[in-house]
């Protein structure tokens, strides 16, 4: 019988220099999907303002196009109301801002529009009650060229966070359709 002669030295398992490779190859790859993870959730974040963002618009315009359309109801001019009272009142000088309850604020820049939550989670430009909330949130409203019969209605929505302004604009007409 013949006897093989076996290596008794050999070595079948791993180098340090291949456990140091797979160690970073992992690390790498853990990196990544938590950097992707990170990512996922400020885009979340962004995502969510914005959608915010978009309905506060689209909240201001409807305010104001409920306003013409009341005015047009009781019979009133459908830009200037009855002309006494400035709940009725479309057009404004200058800037301004419109809550839920169709109250009006004149306003001269975005930042003196400011939205609070009230107690009833409604957005709001007043906060009388000293109890409401404040948002991160801006609105303002802006009529520009007005005729007897058409109007151009922007509302601009702005806010900050994580040291950048972002914004949104609608931009619509809004017809004397009487």
């Amino acid at each position: 019988m013949k006897l093989i002669a076996r290596n008794i030295n050999s070595n079948n398992g791993f180098s340090i220099l291949e456990i140091i490779i797979a160690i970073f190859i992992i690390v790498l790859g853990l990196i990544s999907v938590l950097s992707l993870i990170m990512q996922n959730i400020q885009v979340q974040y962004i995502n969510k303002n914005m959608l915010i963002a978009s309905q506060l618009a689209q909240e201001g315009v409807e305010l104001v196009r409920n306003v013409r359309d009341n005015n047009w109801q009781k019979g009133y001019d459908w830009l200037y109301g009855n002309g006494s009272d400035s709940d009725t009142d479309i057009v404004q000088d200058g800037e301004y801002a419109i809550d839920y309850e169709g109250n009006i604020y004149n306003i001269d820049d975005i930042s003196d529009a400011g939205l609070y939550i009230n107690d009833d989670n409604f957005y709001t430009h007043d906060d009388n009650s000293g109890t409401a909330s404040s948002t991160i949130f801006y609105r303002l409203i802006t009529a520009s060229d007005i005729t007897a019969s058409t109007i151009i209605l922007s509302c601009q929505v702005q806010w900050r966070e994580r040291g950048g302004n972002h914004q949104y604009t609608i931009d619509t007409t809004l017809n004397n359709w009487r």
